[in-house]
C-alpha cells in the first residue's frame, strides 16, 4: 500500500510539472494500470505524456458512460460533457416514442452504443462516419461493449447513404465545431495527436452541420427531432443557422455540466 501510494505521488508530481488536467485522477489511473499490466513500464509512459499523447490513447480506452470504449488516434477521444447528450437524448427517446435514431459522424460509437446500453426499448440505431478506421473500432466497441449487433453502422458522409422508414426520428450529431483559428491554438496533445477531421469546423465552426441540414433538406428525410453539440463561442450563429434550414421548428438552447451553452434542440 505504501508503495503504491508513492508510486501514484511519483506519478502525479511528473503529471503536474506538465501540467496535465485532472492530475490526481489520471495519476491513480495509471498507477492501476500499471499494477494490472506486468509489460507496462513507468518510464515508457513518462516519456510518451512528454510527447504530448494523451492518456486515453496511451491506455487504449476510454470511460464514457460507465463503458470502457475503445480510442485510436483514428477516434476523437470522448468528453465528460457528451455524456450530458446521451442522457438527454434518452429522455426525448421515451418521451416521444422514437423508433429511428441516427448517430451522424459516431467516431468511437459512444453516443449510439450507450444510448443502446441504456434503453430497454429497442428502436433502430443508425450510426455513420467518413472513416472506415473509425467504424472499425465503433464496431469493435459494440461487440466489447453490448455483446450483440444492435447498430447499423454506415460508411458515408453524414446521412448521404441513410434510409429510414417513416417513423418517429432522432438525429444526434457532435460534429466537429471548433472554427479553424481556435482549433489553431490548442493543447498539443490534441493538435499532434486526436484527428483534425474531428474537430476543426471550418473558418465558421459551422461548415459540417451546414452539410448536414443540406442533406437532411435535399433528402427530405423525415426528422423530428435533431440534438446537436456546438461551442459555446458560436453558440448564436448555430441557433440562427438551425432557424434558417428549420425555420418552423423550434429551437432550444441547454448547457453543459460546466454551465456552457453547448447543446441545441431542434424539435
Amino acid at each position: 500500500m505504501q508503495s503504491n501510494l508513492a508510486q501514484i505521488f511519483r506519478i502525479r508530481k511528473f503529471l503536474d510539472d506538465l501540467k496535465y488536467p485532472d492530475s490526481q485522477r489520471i495519476a491513480g489511473e495509471i498507477s492501476m494500470y500499471i499494477n494490472r499490466n506486468k509489460r507496462a513500464k513507468e518510464e515508457k509512459i513518462f516519456k510518451k505524456l512528454h510527447k504530448n499523447e494523451p492518456w486515453e490513447y496511451i491506455q487504449g480506452y476510454c470511460e464514457f458512460c460507465t463503458s470502457d470504449f475503445k480510442v485510436t488516434k483514428d477516434t476523437l477521444i470522448p468528453r465528460i460533457e457528451t455524456e450530458q447528450l446521451v442522457y438527454d437524448c434518452i429522455k426525448i427517446i421515451k418521451k416521444n416514442k422514437i423508433k429511428n435514431i441516427i448517430d451522424v459522424g459516431t467516431g468511437s460509437g459512444c453516443i449510439a452504443i450507450s444510448i443502446a446500453k441504456l434503453l430497454s426499448s429497442k428502436p433502430s440505431i443508425y450510426a455513420t462516419d467518413i472513416s472506415k478506421r473509425a467504424l472499425k473500432i465503433a464496431i469493435e466497441n459494440e461487440q466489447n461493449i453490448l455483446k450483440k449487433k444492435s447498430i447499423t453502422w454506415i460508411h458515408t458522409d453524414l446521412i448521404k447513404d441513410v434510409v429510414l422508414t417513416n417513423k418517429p426520428t432522432l438525429a444526434i450529431a457532435n460534429l466537429p465545431y471548433i472554427p479553424t483559428s481556435m482549433y489553431e491554438k490548442l493543447d498539443k496533445s490534441v493538435l499532434e495527436h486526436e484527428p483534425k477531421i474531428a474537430l476543426d469546423g471550418g473558418k465558421s465552426g459551422l461548415e459540417s452541420y451546414e452539410r448536414l441540414f443540406k442533406q437532411i433538406k435535399a433528402k427530405r428525410l423525415k426528422v423530428d427531432y435533431l440534438y446537436l453539440e456546438t461551442e459555446e463561442t458560436i453558440f448564436n450563429q448555430h441557433k440562427q443557422l438551425a432557424k434558417k434550414y428549420f425555420p418552423d421548428k423550434k429551437i432550444t438552447g441547454r448547457k453543459d455540466i460546466f454551465n456552457r451553452n453547448r447543446f441545441i434542440l431542434i424539435s
